[in-house]
């Protein structure tokens, strides 16, 4: 036998050989034909899942409580019926006390529901009196068509004076007993009575208000006489009527079963013709002695009445020291002046009360020329010249006062001008 460390030897001598004749090269990339590759195995993958839980959507909230409260626009009435229903039972013992049972039925109610009453407005006459008006009241009463006027639906609105602003001594008063007015009273109460609804915020707009009355004697082509509501900066209001008379609103909107009473410290005054309402202002009296003289020669009495009757007539009337500033006037000139301060307004167009009047607004004259208004700062001015007191109401349409003679005179072939300060036409 061999020795094993021999054997051993040996066996690891072939094993070396066999390596050595091995010309591939295996296990080394590109040693030969045979060469081999080995690609690493890549770990395994591992995928985990995660899983969200279960999603619950939360209920719903429940809506919400709406109460609703509410007040019912009757006035409940009710009456309660308490009616005993009873039996007796009377039992007669030895001892001769008797028992009483009562039986009682339930209460009844008996409920009922009336609408609001609506507020029962006073009569004209309860509310004049309960308005401190009561002379007022009698001057109309005592005549039985001026009364029935002014109980009927052509009356709105009312102007009427205390009993502290109604003049005692009046004519009016003295003649109550005879139970009838002349016409001058007549006309007088029907400028009281107005016929439209006009209440105070309707009066006080600036400049003013016109207002239609029941005065039917007014020469104006079948228009009603009107009265003027006037405002100042402190927004009193003042009511305008014949002559320029003025009266002021004490108590205002005082509501009647036919419409509203304004309670003034006075009465509304007629209008008179122009050649009378000259007369009353003693600013413009050389003016009046102006178209007085035009009535007593033939050829300008025709115009010295027309100014008095022509419908729808405006006329500025210069103050007397406008026309002393102006120069003298030759009597050759007086109709050209009067005819070129007066215009007139047909059917179409306004009467020249100063509500009507605007800013820019062309008239024509009837001397052939014309002026133009002109409004600054509140202030009306017609060709230049200042209106200093507005709406004399005339029988025929209204006059204003102006502190200038702005326009042309006409002598023959020669042409004047009487004032040239300040302002054009």
């Amino acid at each position: 036998m061999w020795p094993r460390p021999l054997v051993l030897a040996l066996l690891l001598e072939v094993i070396a050989s066999t390596v050595a004749a091995d010309t591939g090269g295996h296990g080394h990339p590109g040693a030969g034909p045979w060469a081999t590759t080995y690609a690493p195995v890549p770990p395994s993958v591992v995928k985990t899942k995660h899983h969200e839980p279960a999603y619950t959507a939360p209920a719903p909230a429940p809506p919400p409580v709406i109460s609703y409260h509410y007040t019912k626009g009757y006035t409940p009435e009710y009456t309660k019926e308490h009616i005993p229903e009873y039996t007796k039972e009377h039992t007669k013992e030895y001892t001769k006390e008797w028992k009483e049972t009562k039986t009682y039925a339930p209460h009844t109610y008996t409920k009922s529901y009336k609408p609001h009453p609506t507020p029962t407005l006073p009569s004209l006459e309860d509310a004049l009196i309960n308005a401190g008006c009561v002379k007022f009241l009698n001057f109309i009463k005592s005549d039985d068509d001026t009364w029935a006027l002014y109980n009927s639906p052509r009356v709105r609105t009312v102007f009427a004076p205390d009993d502290v602003s109604f003049d005692s001594n009046s004519t009016a008063l003295r003649r109550l007993r005879r139970r009838e007015l002349t016409p001058e009273q007549q006309q007088q109460a029907d400028l009281s009575a107005e016929t439209a609804l006009t209440d105070l915020s309707a009066l006080r707009v600036i400049p003013g208000t016109v207002v239609e009355t029941n005065d039917n004697s007014a020469n104006l082509l079948g228009s009603a006489q009107v009265v003027v509501s006037e405002t100042d900066s402190t927004g009193s209001v003042k009511i305008a009527s014949g002559l320029g008379d003025e009266v002021s609103l004490k108590t205002t909107d005082i509501a009647y079963s036919g419409g509203l009473i304004q309670v003034t410290d006075g009465l509304l005054t007629p209008p008179q013709l122009l050649s009378q309402t000259l007369l009353s202002n003693p600013s413009t009296s050389i003016f009046a002695s102006l178209l007085s003289n035009l009535g007593k020669s033939n050829l300008t009495a025709r115009q010295a009445q027309a100014i008095d009757f022509t419908p729808r007539i405006t006329v500025f009337i210069p103050t007397d020291d406008a026309i002393r500033t102006a120069g003298t006037v030759q009597p050759n000139q007086a109709a050209a002046l009067i005819a070129g301060h007066e215009v007139v307004s047909s059917l179409s167009q306004s009467v020249g009360y100063l509500p009507e009047l605007k800013d820019g607004q062309v008239l024509k004259t009837e001397g052939g020329g014309s002026v133009t208004i002109s409004v600054r700062n509140g202030d009306y001015f017609v060709g230049g010249a200042k209106i200093v007191q507005s709406n004399l109401i005339l029988t025929n349409g209204v006059a204003h006062v102006v502190d200038k003679v702005r326009l042309l005179l006409f002598c023959g072939d020669a042409e004047m001008r009487l004032a040239d300060n300040g302002g054009g036409e």
